[in-house]
């Protein structure tokens, strides 16, 4: 500030300008806070996407089975997208494992939030035109924050207050096919991540009736939550 800066004028002591810089920091929604704080990141990545450059990318797993322990990617990187509520920015690409040819490559997405250490390599890469329209498609379908998992016919039944929490509940909310749902059984084309991640909050008010895998993986967390209460 006493150096060279142009708000030197507005502030009598550099304590007040840092002062008025955190506060400003601490106002901005958490997006816009990450970008700042991990902007050498998301410049990394950013300068990548348009030069075409293969990232290296080390992940810490959340899977119960294989909890702790981090897988490589190597990762096509498209472009750093937000949810559609701006709550959370993701990188979003195409990627393989670590071992996996480049022709094995999917759609994923990346939460910016938890990526904190990559490498950009030399290797550069090309996306035919079928290949950004299948991940546009994808984007518009299923938002940058639910690619990762084959999306799936997802049957639910709701309770009134289920339903009441549906219409108020915005965050990550898959759509309902309205041509296959009725007044209390919805159906959902989306990822069982996502119907995991949305409906696990709503308890007694919704009861996953299909597939079998997440009715059992719900079944399962709550019976293990059950047991520190008996």
């Amino acid at each position: 500030l006493l150096d060279d800066c142009n708000e030197k004028k507005y502030y009598s002591r550099p304590g007040h300008y840092i002062r008025s810089v955190i506060e400003e920091y601490c106002s901005l929604p958490f997006i816009e806070r990450e970008r700042i704080y991990k902007q050498e990141l998301y410049n990394k990545i950013e300068n990548a996407c348009l030069r075409k450059q293969v990232l290296k990318i080390k992940v810490t797993l959340g899977d119960k089975q294989l909890s702790d322990q981090e897988q490589l990617f190597y990762v096509y990187p498209y472009r750093i997208l937000s949810d559609p509520l701006h709550t959370r920015s993701y990188l979003v690409c195409y990627s393989r494992k670590a071992g996996q040819n480049d022709s094995d490559k999917i759609i994923a997405s990346f939460s910016m939030a938890r990526l904190n250490h990559l490498t950009v390599l030399e290797q550069t890469f090309y996306l035919n035109k079928k290949e950004i329209s299948h991940i546009e498609k994808q984007i518009t379908k299923y938002s940058a924050a639910y690619l990762i998992g084959k999306p799936e016919q997802i049957t639910v039944k709701l309770t009134d207050e289920g339903k009441r929490i549906y219409r108020s509940k915005l965050s990550s909310r898959p759509e309902k096919i309205e041509a296959l749902s009725t007044d209390d059984v919805y159906v959902f084309d989306c990822s069982l991540r996502q119907a995991f991640n949305y409906f696990f909050s709503f308890g007694a008010d919704a009861e996953i009736l299909s597939p079998d895998e997440l009715r059992n993986e719900f079944i399962e967390n709550y019976s293990s939550a059950l047991t520190i209460y008996r």
